[in-house]
């Protein structure tokens, strides 16, 4: 009996020492929209994108600017780039053709989203980068779950890239 008493004492200290904001926020998965600046209170889906909610605490990967694109290639000389564009983007064979960034290595999201990203080194600092950053923050969230670490996201893809010094 004494037991259970201390437990229930237990369980009602812990409870109430809980601080008053630990409240999840959810926002959407990210998908690159202005939809994911968008703060919700409970699970469900974006009624803007369809994406599913999740914890906003879970979105761990980094951005960078195309500003930002050249530098930061020049101070991760192992950095590893992906694009998970399709096969034809990359090549240059789509309409319209954004380019390529030098180096990079092409797995496309249809082939991430069936796993193809465990063969990727987890351990290694990772950008990804798309057309408009749309499949590339899925993608950087995909990762962020799946265990690595250094995710970079390019913000606006290549849509928008102008420096043509990191181009193939």
């Amino acid at each position: 009996m004494f037991l259970i008493i201390a437990l229930l004492i237990s369980t009602l200290d812990s409870s109430a020492q809980k601080p008053a904001n630990s409240l999840i926020q959810y926002v959407c998965s990210p998908c690159g929209q202005s939809c994911d600046k968008e703060i919700y209170s409970a699970p469900g889906v974006c009624a803007k994108c369809n994406m599913k909610l999740v914890d906003k605490k879970t979105i761990v990967h980094k951005s960078i600017a195309p500003a930002e694109l050249s530098a930061f290639i020049k101070s991760n000389p192992k950095l590893l780039i992906l694009d998970v564009r399709t096969k034809e983007e990359f090549e240059g064979k789509a309409d319209p053709n954004f380019g390529t960034i030098k180096n990079s290595i092409n797995i496309p999201i249809s082939e991430i989203e069936k796993g193809a990203y465990k063969k990727l080194d987890k351990i290694k600092t990772i950008l990804v980068y798309c057309s408009h950053a749309h499949r590339s923050n899925v993608v950087s969230y995909i990762l962020t779950q799946n265990g690595f670490k250094s995710i970079v996201n390019l913000s606006g893809g290549m849509s928008v890239v102008t420096d043509k010094s990191v181009m193939k």
